[in-house]
């Protein structure tokens, strides 16, 4: 399901698929759970199959993967990235501080009118942006009074 879109993209890219991203897309697609994972933890999980595969090559799967928009790559506040498989198109998340859970939101707060006040007022010129909310999913909030 996950793997199909993300070959065809690789191969129309111009990409082998090899048995190491095989693994990776499908330790990205793995298990029900929203939480992106790290580098490290989708390491672990592809050298299950393929014990030769070095964190390196994970690395570079991950950030070809990222160029041709297959993965996200989330910056959390712990300082870590992490990745999860992305819907193809331009998208930010909702990031629980608790659990990990991610999930993407279907609108962009950097709205094109926003893009044209920063070049204009600050004479910058915006290639990419990031943005990701953080707090806490539904069945990790505490009680009490939101904040911000």
């Amino acid at each position: 399901m996950y793997q199909a879109p993300a070959i065809e993209r690789l191969r129309r890219h111009g990409y082998k698929i090899t048995p190491q991203r095989e693994e990776i897309l499908r330790a990205l697609g793995d298990g029900c759970s929203h939480a992106p994972l790290s580098v490290e933890e989708i390491h672990r999980k592809v050298l299950a199959k393929h014990p030769n595969v070095s964190l390196d090559t994970v690395y570079r799967n991950l950030n070809v993967l990222h160029d041709l928009e297959i993965v996200c790559r989330i910056n959390l506040p712990d300082g870590k990235t992490r990745y999860q498989l992305g819907p193809g198109e331009h998208h930010h998340h909702l990031i629980c501080l608790k659990c990990g859970r991610s999930e993407a939101i279907d609108f962009c707060p950097l709205r094109s009118a926003d893009r044209q006040m920063i070049a204009r007022e600050q004479k910058f010129a915006i290639t990419r942006h990031s943005f990701e909310i953080f707090g806490y999913c539904e069945t990790c909030r505490p009680e009490g009074p939101e904040t911000c």
